[in-house]
């Protein structure tokens, strides 16, 4: 049912995305093709469909692979956090693994083209903001939805910017905030002033967004007049937003405000924590009716993760770290579940891996049953949406516990194991406190081949247990904070 309603935006999607190639041409090009370029765009423009097209387009360009498709997802940032091995030398790999950022070519250039292309998207989103404030709100039903989203998903692009190639000091270079779609040059800001500007976006939104606040159901209603408002998952909508300000809050230390926008999304009870025997599909290549708040549409990721993570091949596939392959690792991805639990209980979650002769494959994000047709699917399978899970609610009630454990220790705790209870765990042992430690180690566990435990040892300045130099390596800036590229700083020259 999506399928049939995202595909009828393909063409106009392709047509959003050719308009958006003008900005990154060079100077010359740009003012020779601005005319028409700028005729083009204003029928683009002039109705709520092209709008609409515009908008599908960016999050199309989201789902690349330099983007959520596969670099922002588990590509880059798992093989960094040590919980999977890649030794590909065409992605630079082995230098990536060992923090060597500056040593290897093709690392160089698949970090520039992250940085690119989220640059190129922010700016097709800042495209569809500046056409915006040209309208009347009153010939845009939906003007709120559209503002809203565009400026959720720039704030969001900025923040993962941010957090890969920054300090976590407030007082230290940030990145370019860009808020406008012209060929100009950005100033660079410091860490604090890119923060306080991805909040004001993400504040603005939450403005914006909240008249779906009652319309977003659980179950999911899609049977909404305008066809734009069905589907919300696939939006970065009002709960996502949200999310999304637990998320930069808890990263930058605020944790009354992490708490704050975290108990709104769990509290709606409109995002229930699936049963222990629906996780392991809870997001294979789907998108959870349950818990997503937010993620991509997207029938080419079933392919990168076919090439990457369903088929082993030595020198490819990313796959996570087994002693079985003979070596003794400090961290192998069965420890990592092995953590704070007795020997008798069943994590549902190890039903993401699959062992294989000395290797080990991470199914979690693999729609199996597609690529396999021997293997039996759930019957509502092809009902759900093929996708890219960004933000889901079990992500928050960690956010949550984490930050109201010093203030509110039952509440943490009430949080802490209604996530743990869903993946299968049993309840704390009666006499054992909660620490942040275990929920460090949780957060681990849940958020494994999603990108994400990387940036949680960085925010807390975590020394590295190094699966490739079977060594413990010191925390520090030069591990933590990746290289701005070059390009960037020639460009300004």
């Amino acid at each position: 049912m999506y399928k049939t309603h995202f595909n009828k935006h393909i063409a106009r999607l392709a047509f959003a995305l050719l308009l958006g190639t003008t900005a990154l041409t060079s100077c010359n090009d740009f003012l020779d093709v601005r005319p028409k370029g700028e005729n083009l765009e204003a029928d683009q423009f002039k109705t709520p469909a092209g709008f609409e097209a515009a908008i599908y387009g960016v999050y199309g360009t989201m789902q690349s692979g330099s983007l959520y498709g596969m670099d922002l997802y588990w590509g880059l940032t798992d093989v960094m956090a040590q919980d999977l091995a890649n030794s590909n030398d065409a992605l630079g790999s082995d230098a990536l693994a060992k923090y060597q950022y500056n040593d290897d070519d093709y690392l160089r250039n698949r970090l520039a083209s992250i940085w690119a292309t989220a640059y190129q998207t922010i700016g097709y989103a800042n495209n569809v903001l500046k056409n915006l404030q040209e309208k009347q709100k009153a010939d845009f039903p939906l003007y709120n939805l559209y503002k809203g989203e565009m400026l959720a998903v720039r704030a969001y692009l900025h923040f993962d910017l941010l957090r890969l190639f920054c300090s976590t000091d407030p007082t230290k270079r940030g990145i370019p905030y860009t808020t406008t779609y012209e060929a100009k040059i950005n100033e660079f800001k410091k860490v604090g002033e890119v923060y306080s500007l991805i909040i004001k976006d993400l504040q603005e939104a939450e403005q914006l967004l909240a008249e779906e606040k009652d319309a977003i159901v659980y179950p999911r209603n899609n049977g909404q007049y305008f066809k734009f408002q069905n589907f919300r998952e696939t939006h970065c909508n009002y709960y996502a937003v949200l999310g999304m300000l637990a998320k930069v809050y808890w990263m930058q230390g605020d944790m009354d405000n992490a708490a704050k926008y975290a108990q709104m999304v769990i509290d709606s009870k409109k995002f229930p924590l699936v049963e222990p025997n629906e996780v392991q599909n809870v997001f294979a290549g789907k998108l959870s009716d349950c818990e997503t708040l937010w993620g991509l549409y997207s029938t080419s990721y079933l392919q990168t993760v076919k090439s990457y993570l369903y088929t082993f091949q030595s020198f490819h596939s990313f796959n996570p770290y087994t002693d079985e392959s003979g070596v003794s690792h400090p961290m192998p991805y069965d420890k990592v579940y092995a953590q704070d639990i007795d020997a008798t209980s069943q994590d549902f979650r190890l039903q993401w891996f699959k062992k294989g002769n000395q290797t080990v494959n991470l199914y979690k994000t693999v729609d199996i049953y597609t690529l396999d047709e021997r293997e039996m699917a759930p019957k509502d399978w092809k009902d759900r949406i093929d996708g890219i899970n960004i933000l889901h609610v079990s992500e928050l009630y960690l956010i949550a516990a984490e930050a109201l454990l010093d203030k509110n220790y039952d509440k943490a705790l009430e949080y802490f194991q209604a996530e743990t209870s869903s993946r299968g765990l049993p309840a704390l042992r009666a006499g054992k406190t909660l620490t942040k430690e275990m929920i460090f180690n949780e957060y681990h566990k849940e958020m494994f081949g999603e990108g994400q435990v990387w940036y949680n040892m960085k925010r807390l300045n975590r020394d590295i247990q190094s699966n490739v130099e079977l060594r413990t390596i010191p925390a520090s800036e030069n591990i933590y904070v990746l290289p701005i590229p070059v390009d960037e700083f020639n460009y300004r020259n």
